[in-house]
């Protein structure tokens, strides 16, 4: 038996199928399960043993786009055809994740509920569209429910999965012993959060910790901001200045005792290593992207009032802004699920 899933997204989007494979791969221990994702995305895969083959198509950041990735989607695109698939999954809900469904050999086509209309061609190439209305549940369910509308699947939704060990030993950090991981930068603009905030909450973390690894990544304006961090709080800061991979970042997080950051691949990868979550979510809806079957705490703008309504919940919290959060919620959220969990991992 062999299964395609489709889901050109970004990174965290990426780790998000994994509790998909996971279950696939219980419900059916013989299956082959093949993952086309955007390039830049499989490395966070490698933690996942019931993947058989991934293949990419163009970078999920333009910037990160050239020439070559038409060669490249087109080898894809050969390798998908040489291959008879018995169920495909399109994950994506975009016009390029359909084509790349309807050009592959197999039985049966399968699209989640389509937020971006399809077009009646398109129509025509699917077996069947979910009918699983995932507007208003985490982007883990998203996935789950879509194929298992098709594909029956054992619950309760696994976790995240990045399992230990294919986690690797980041060296500077080798030697540390009590510490949590503080993850401060985010390609998305309106989900940055002041320097001024992360200095006070690293500073109120240095008097828990014995020391506090910032996570960046190679982005120039984060490592930046990670150094000035550590010129602000001293040497027991070490930044990964954009040098740690998701397979050494996945070593820090199983020894860690606390992730704090925002709504990121990083803090979807500290829920894989079972790392208790604190997360700063703006505009960002946590309903969606919350860190999934791990200890957690949401901190937002003081004056955000949840209501019942899904609707008009989620109108609330687009409307909400990072500026809002108080440091000293942060560090009072981190104090209330460090009792919960304990003082040890």
């Amino acid at each position: 038996m062999r299964i395609l899933l489709i889901k050109p997204k970004h990174i965290g989007d990426t780790l998000i199928l994994t509790p998909t494979i996971a279950a696939i791969k219980r419900a059916h221990p013989d299956a082959e399960i093949w993952v086309v994702v955007r390039r830049g995305c499989e490395t966070i895969l490698a933690g996942c043993p019931d993947i058989a083959r991934i293949l990419t198509l163009a970078g999920a950041e333009k910037g990160d786009r050239s020439r070559g990735d038409v060669w490249r989607q087109l080898k894809v695109l050969l390798r998908l055809w040489s291959v008879r698939f018995d169920d495909v999954f399109e994950l994506g809900d975009g016009h390029r994740a359909r084509l790349f469904a309807m050009l592959t050999r197999t039985k049966r086509r399968y699209s989640v509920k389509t937020g971006s209309p399809m077009k009646p061609l398109e129509r025509r190439f699917f077996t069947g569209v979910s009918s699983f209305d995932w507007q208003t549940c985490h982007r883990v369910e998203k996935d789950f429910y879509s194929v298992a509308e098709f594909l029956p699947l054992p619950v309760p939704v696994p976790p995240l999965i990045f399992e230990r060990r294919f986690a690797k030993n980041w060296e500077p950090g080798a030697a540390l012993a009590d510490f949590c991981v503080v993850q401060i930068g985010t390609r998305q603009g309106f989900t940055r959060w002041p320097k001024e905030g992360w200095r006070e909450v690293g500073a109120a973390m240095l008097e828990r910790f014995a020391n506090v690894v910032v996570s960046c990544g190679p982005n120039a304006r984060e490592i930046g901001e990670a150094a000035w961090l550590r010129r602000e709080l001293g040497p027991r800061l070490i930044s990964t200045e954009g040098r740690a991979d998701w397979a050494e970042m996945a070593g820090l997080l199983y020894r860690a005792r606390l992730h704090i950051g925002l709504s990121t691949a990083s803090m979807h990868l500290a829920a894989a290593c079972q790392c208790p979550v604190v997360a700063l979510f703006g505009p960002t809806i946590e309903d969606h992207w919350h860190p999934w079957r791990v200890p957690y705490r949401i901190v937002t703008s003081p004056g955000y009032v949840p209501v019942d309504d899904p609707v008009e919940r989620h109108e609330r919290m687009r409307k909400r802004t990072m500026d809002g959060i108080q440091a000293r919620d942060v560090v009072a959220a981190c104090d209330e699920l460090l009792a919960k969990t304990g003082a040890a991992r």
